[in-house]
């Protein structure tokens, strides 16, 4: 009977064990069940983001536009704060504060859309208006940047949060005339001209394509089928030549000294007709345009990058289709330029008569009379084109006075820019005659903004090269930082980084009004930022010569030398000589040394000066 009890008991005892392990187990999955549906009850509820969405709705109708005061500094705009709207930043109506209040929002900001720089920012800094909990919220958000938008976090007082996305202007395309469609275009007299590819060409003596541009008179000269718009100036720049003699005195193809080369820019691989070589420097006008001149223009916005076609043309032929194919044997990828032979030719409209360069040439006259860039010229003076002549090294093609001859590039003559505009360029108006020129929005143009890019090379201490696209030389603002520090604004599409330690680098492209980001971590393996250092020395009677023999895995920033037992330092390069000491007397010279991590190393040796023999 005991048994049987206790056999009871110890049954018992088991399924108890057995019904609270299952309980706990419940209880846990009851518990994260319940933790997760506050989370995502917390996080961008339906409720919230009606909210936030009204919060959006209001700044745009009211055209508060925040985003000119993002900086890579502070890259957000408080929006509210402790029952106020930022006045500061512009939001002053008094509706605002009531707004914000009914909805029961606690902090709202502004920020790019991109969020990697607001989630750096919240990481490395503190803000009395980030808190604790809004900042844990935006670290964990994971959202895809968007052009052309913004970004709103908010936390509310009932302790939701959310963030959204929103367009922050709207950007409307305004058609007009000048567009490369088949309904714009004609067949003949003067006008825009489908061609077999999809672009469109002005013709004839009287086209309406005058566009304003630099606040100048410009030219339409064409209208590609990557969506840019080609133009030329109106009125020339001064007589200069293509290459000044002796500027390119090169073994291989640029061999003349007295007329110069007529090679438009560098090349590896240089090939004109039986000449070929590599060109070392870009032509001198080339230089100017690309630098001095273009330093010059205001609206560079709307100037791209673009490949130009510099290969040679043979003299007098005969055939514009086989002259345009050389003249695209050599490409260029530049900003400004100058216009080809075969884009003057393609410019009439009279292609029977005037259709190629032996054509123009003995047809002259005629082809005067239907063609608008012969009256861009200035009687008795030569226009450089951008054409060198096939099967020379010195003689570029020049238009004067309607023929089309060669010349050495050595020589001055006219200078018309030619230069490629933005397919994002907008057209706002205008009809394309002289006294209605069509315009554009110079202001307001947009650049898509390329996410920087990075390369690592090396062993031990690593060289980044962090590639920005080319619109940060002149239009853009483009920075980089290492570890959250120092801000370092970049003019170039290329920036080099050292780094000797583990680290982060953050690398930012800006328009003003929208910002794109890309960070990269460099992990560092087996570096020795040890310094080995030995010195040796020499003397005279009253001199001490110290050389310092330091080598390390890391580059030597700086010597340093003392003569007092390091009561002062003294900093040289390697060598060093103390002067103006007692002869026959016992110095301690001291060196320091300290390498690009701040690591030092010292050494020091007695030395004695020479005696002077009283003799």
């Amino acid at each position: 009977m005991q048994n049987e009890k206790g056999f009871l008991l110890a049954e018992a005892l088991i399924v108890s064990t057995f019904v609270l392990t299952i309980l706990i187990i419940l209880f846990i999955q009851f518990s994260n069940l319940t933790n997760n549906y506050k989370n995502s009850y917390s996080h961008n509820n339906v409720e919230a983001l009606y909210d936030l969405s009204s919060v959006a709705t209001y700044l745009k109708n009211n055209k508060y536009d925040l985003s000119d005061q993002l900086t890579t500094e502070q890259p957000f705009v408080l929006v509210y704060s402790n029952g106020k709207c930022n006045m500061e930043a512009g939001l002053v109506d008094t509706f605002c504060d009531e707004f914000m209040s009914e909805m029961g929002a606690k902090t709202i900001i502004y920020t790019y859309s991109d969020i990697n720089p607001i989630q750096y920012y919240v990481n490395n800094n503190q803000n009395n208006y980030i808190g604790q909990k809004l900042r844990e919220f935006i670290s964990k958000i994971d959202a895809k940047e968007v052009q052309n938008k913004g970004r709103l976090f908010a936390e509310f007082t009932n302790g939701t949060f959310s963030t959204l996305a929103f367009e922050t202007s709207s950007y409307e395309t305004i058609t007009t005339a000048l567009e490369c469609t088949k309904e714009n275009t004609i067949t003949e007299g003067s006008g825009l001209y489908l061609n077999e590819d999809g672009s469109c060409v002005f013709k004839g003596k009287t086209p309406n394509n005058y566009i304003r541009f630099n606040n100048e008179l410009w030219r339409v000269i064409s209208l590609e089928n990557d969506g840019t718009i080609k133009i030329i100036r109106n009125e020339p720049l001064n007589s200069m030549s293509f290459d000044t003699k002796g500027s390119r005195i090169e073994k291989d193809y640029c061999t003349n000294q007295e007329n110069g080369c007529n090679a438009w820019a560098t090349n590896e691989n240089y090939i004109n007709g039986t000449l070929k070589g590599k060109i070392e420097k870009d032509s001198t006008l080339n230089t100017y345009l690309n630098n001095e001149y273009l330093n010059q223009i205001e609206n560079k916005a709307n100037i791209i990058t673009h490949s130009w076609h510099v290969g040679p043309v043979t003299n007098n032929n005969n055939y514009l289709n086989q002259q345009i194919e050389s003249e695209s044997q050599i490409n260029w990828n530049g900003k400004i330029g100058l216009p080809t032979v075969s884009e003057y030719l393609n410019a009439n409209n009279n292609q029977t008569q005037c259709g190629s360069l032996s054509l123009n040439n003995s047809n002259t006259n005629k082809c005067i009379n239907t063609n608008w860039m012969y009256d861009m010229q200035k009687e008795n003076e030569g226009i450089w084109t951008i054409s060198p002549n096939t099967n020379d090294n010195y003689n570029i093609f020049e238009i004067k006075d309607g023929q089309i001859n060669i010349t050495p590039s050595a020589n001055q003559s006219l200078v018309y820019p030619v230069l490629y505009l933005t397919n994002k360029t907008v057209v706002t108006g205008g009809t394309g005659t002289i006294n209605d020129p069509y315009t554009i929005d110079a202001e307001n143009i947009r650049i898509e903004l390329l996410e920087p890019q990075f390369e690592e090379t090396g062993t031990g201490p690593k060289q980044i090269t962090i590639t920005f696209q080319e619109e940060c030389k002149d239009v853009l603002t483009c920075t980089y930082q290492i570890n959250g520090g120092e801000v370092i604004t970049v003019k170039d599409s290329k920036a080099d980084v050292r780094m000797t330690a583990n680290g982060n680098i953050l690398a930012t492209v800006s328009d003003g009004g929208n910002m794109l980001s890309n960070s990269y971590d460099v992990q560092m393996s087996g570096v020795d930022d040890s310094i080995s250092l030995s010195i040796s020395t020499s003397s005279t009677s009253n001199s001490i010569t110290v050389i310092a023999n330091a080598s390390s895995q890391l580059n030597i920033t700086k010597y340093q030398y003392s003569i007092d037992g390091g009561q002062s330092w003294v900093e040289d390069q390697s060598i060093h000589t103390f002067k103006n000491l007692s002869p026959g007397k016992t110095y301690n010279v001291m060196v320091k040394v300290t390498n690009e991590n701040n690591k030092t190393a010292t050494q020091s040796k007695d030395v004695t000066t020479l005696a002077i023999n009283s003799n």
